[in-house]
């Protein structure tokens, strides 16, 4: 068979959340059990390699670690392409389409405290651009223009070391952007709490719940290497702060078609992972007793068109929780649950629960957490069978989890937890 339409997906240790055969895939949205990969494509055999989950908490070996990624593809062909629209056709009238954030309602950028701490960098290009076909091209740094101060300091008294670039915003900034450990050595930025903001560096933020990163390097190409780090803001050398996309927002709304529903007497936490950045579970968002928290989906039009991967924790969990763990303390990467999801080229949004197999390997037992399902709300989902997705007492509906696929812009999930 000729695949003849690839969708790429990186920075997950399976495809949104589950593993995915180079053999016979599940056709979550036709129900049929189909050949989806050409065997004989060498870019196929990428296919065959598990990724490594980042299972250190140490900068080194972590990084180490992060050689050892590989890429997971997901593909399907123009044959699947035809049954899926004749499919939609039979249930329901609905459109599917690429949605930016911008489309979604994103407020329009405007000058804030935090615009006037930055130097805008001119050069780079307003729109991102995604191409099917990635090369070896190295890493670049933008070309940097002539480097000026800030006009005002930051309103903030978060801890900046020495030679450091500071944090841009407060806790209550009007960016939607949410700061991350502000007493550590990252001092706000997404970022471990022992690395710096220091000049020649990329420096990632995190976004508040249901929203995410529009800021990243133009230059970066490859899911993997140097330029997967290449998040967020510039700290050139002269330690003034570069916004590489001058005309777009710090954080834009996502797909805005998940959240988790949380039924359980305690609040759990989500544990985003930063990408394009060092991968690190740090970004949360955490549901309240009997409420609810949106996920960040993020659209097609995302970092070289990948996806979100959460780390969910267990019950009692809050933001203090979104971490690096270890096998004696699980939390973070050793939760018990993944999340996954993220807007496939044809518009369709696919999202996923598993169990994490770290948490299990070192003796945890899934039956003795809670349960999670995920629910259709709103518009049109495709279930796999028996029509249902859900981890349940230790089980979940298919082997390593399960995927749900959401058509039109209107159709929206929940990940019920109880």
């Amino acid at each position: 068979m000729k695949v003849t339409h690839t969708l790429l997906f990186a920075s997950v240790h399976y495809v949104f959340g589950v593993a995915v055969s180079t053999r016979d895939n599940y056709d979550i949205l036709n129900g049929n059990q189909t050949h989806l990969v050409d065997e004989s494509n060498p870019i196929n055999h990428l296919s065959n390699m598990l990724v490594k989950n980042n299972q250190h908490h140490d900068p080194e070996v972590r990084d180490a670690k992060r050689q050892e990624k590989k890429l997971f593809i997901f593909c399907l062909d123009k044959r699947q392409d035809s049954e899926l629209e004749n499919n939609s056709q039979s249930k329901t009238e609905t459109t599917s389409s690429n949605i930016s954030g911008e489309q979604q309602g994103t407020s329009t950028s405007s000058t804030t405290s935090s615009d006037r701490n930055v130097l805008d960098n001119s050069t780079t290009p307003t729109a991102d651009t995604h191409t099917e076909e990635h090369t070896d091209k190295p890493t670049e740094t933008p070309v940097e223009p002539p480097a000026s101060p800030p006009k005002e300091p930051p309103n903030n008294n978060f801890y900046t070391p020495e030679g450091a670039c500071r944090f841009l915003w407060s806790f209550d900034n009007t960016d939607n952007v949410h700061p991350i450990t502000t007493d550590k050595k990252n001092g706000g930025w997404a970022m471990s709490p022992d690395q710096g903001c220091f000049k020649g560096t990329w420096c990632p933020y995190a976004c508040k719940p249901g929203y995410y990163s529009a800021q990243w390097d133009p230059n970066a190409l490859l899911y993997n290497g140097p330029g997967s780090m290449n998040g967020g803001l510039y700290c050139d050398n002269n330690g003034v702060l570069q916004k590489p996309y001058p005309n777009k927002p710090y954080c834009v709304k996502g797909m805005s078609n998940a959240v988790i529903r949380n039924t359980l007497g305690q609040s759990v936490s989500a544990c985003q992972t930063v990408y394009p950045g060092n991968e690190a579970m740090i970004i949360p968002s955490v549901a309240q007793p009997g409420g609810s928290v949106e996920l960040n989906i993020v659209p097609s039009t995302y970092w070289l068109g990948t996806s979100s991967q959460f780390y969910v924790n267990l019950a009692g969990s809050d933001e203090g929780q979104c971490i690096w763990g270890n096998s004696d303390k699980p939390v973070g990467n050793w939760g018990p649950y993944i999340f996954g999801g993220g807007q496939a080229k044809d518009g369709i949004t696919y999202v996923s629960v598993q169990y994490n197999p770290l948490y299990s390997e070192v003796g945890f037992d899934t039956k003795n957490t809670y349960n999670v399902e995920i629910k259709c709300i709103q518009g049109t989902c495709n279930f796999p069978p028996p029509n249902e997705c859900k981890c349940e007492k230790g089980v979940c509906s298919m082997n390593n989890g399960c995927t749900v696929a959401l058509r039109g812009e209107d159709s929206k999930v929940e990940f019920l937890l109880y």
